[in-house]
């Protein structure tokens, strides 16, 4: 009797279950998947080297994994700074993809290690962050209602990549008669920024709240991204790269991974930094960056000193190149980008406030340096 019982409960699952995938899969094919890396021409935002990997989740092309150490070559196949933009008048958007590694970090959540971020522009430029639901599995999913006033007519969006893993696939999937078109990526000379962890992203809580994004929709031009945790240490062999980019403006942000150098190395390698990357950009500006401090500095000398020490080798390389007459060089302090200890997650990453913050500072020195209002 109890065998009968245990099949007819099996023979009643397996009915429910067929019903359930029956009802399942008309409203699945409802759905239009569009995936960037199919496109005839590149989609990618903010990323340099279009030519060679336009068509690719990565930051460096394929040649550097030979020429920068192996730390960065991985860093780079972190999709931080990427961006998709994209056309369409759908009422509902879903993004689907699966990452290389894990989803969060102990001082950083998932929706900014892995997550995706959405942002609607209209026609005066203006961006709206559009809020979602989303499911963290083994495919992460996030699915965007979209109702506000162009409800209904194409309207373009932008699409953050998440700052701390590599993307594996993606698709962003419409209704079927809904109208969807990637743009491509934009040919306008990008803002260049090489940095450290804090470049890269960390610790906002979503993509879109990463400085370098945030610095993006302020002077409303592509920003690159050539931020790597841990390794920004001005090296030869990554500059190398970065002064093939044709930028508008490089901003050199690596003092908060050279504080254990002693004050001559820091200053020698800024001072090459810089003359490197004028061998083949005379013109273009570079913006050297401080130290931005850490929140512990107040209440422990070592902490200050730590900073203090890396910023006066700082001083002393951008003095020097100055009196080299070194063209359309600038410079960012510590007191400009004016961190408090609510700026931050830990001892020296940024809170979404102090990324804010540091956005700010440097998008009015990149203003001031074009002269803009």
């Amino acid at each position: 009797m109890k065998i009968r019982i245990r099949k007819c409960i099996i023979v009643k699952f397996w009915f429910i279950g067929i019903m359930m995938l029956g009802t399942s899969f008309p409203a699945f094919s409802q759905w239009v998947w569009n995936n960037p890396m199919k496109e005839a021409f590149p989609v990618f935002q903010n990323q340099g080297f279009v030519s060679e990997i336009g068509n690719s989740f990565q930051r460096l092309p394929d040649r550097a994994k030979q020429e920068v150490r192996s730390a960065v070559w991985n860093l780079s196949r972190e999709t931080a700074g990427l961006a998709l933009c994209f056309n369409s008048d759908a009422p509902q958007i879903r993004v689907r993809y699966q990452v290389t590694g894990g989803y969060a970090m102990p001082h950083m959540p998932s929706t900014g290690v892995s997550g995706v971020d959405l942002y609607r522009i209209d026609e005066k430029n203006c961006w709206t962050n559009c809020f979602t639901n989303y499911s963290f599995g083994d495919t992460i999913v996030y699915t965007y209602q979209l109702k506000h006033e162009d409800s209904g007519k194409l309207c373009r969006y932008c699409l953050y990549l998440p700052l701390y893993n590599g993307v594996k696939w993606m698709q962003i999937g419409v209704p079927e008669n809904a109208r969807f078109e990637f743009l491509p990526s934009q040919k306008e000379k990008p803002v260049v920024v090489y940095g450290t962890s804090i470049a890269q992203g960390a610790c906002a809580s979503r993509p879109g709240m990463a400085w370098t994004n945030m610095l993006q929709r302020q002077l409303h031009c592509p920003v690159v991204n050539l931020g790597f945790s841990g390794n920004g240490k001005l090296e030869e062999s990554v500059l190398t790269f970065i002064r093939e980019i044709d930028a508008r403006c490089y901003v050199i942000d690596c003092m908060a991974n050279m504080f254990r150098e002693q004050t001559d190395t820091i200053c020698f390698r800024l001072i090459e930094t810089v003359r490197l990357l004028r061998k083949n950009r005379r013109d273009t500006p570079i913006l050297l960056v401080e130290h931005a401090g850490y929140s512990n500095a107040k209440s422990d000398t070592t902490w200050y000193w730590n900073y203090h020490h890396t910023n006066l080798a700082s001083r002393k390389a951008f003095q020097q190149l100055k009196a080299e007459k070194i063209p359309n060089l600038f410079y960012l302090s510590h007191e400009e980008l004016g961190m408090d200890p609510d700026s931050w997650v830990d001892y020296v990453h940024p809170s979404d406030f102090g990324m804010k913050q540091q956005a700010e500072a440097v998008a009015a020195k990149i203003r001031e340096i074009f002269s803009e209002e």
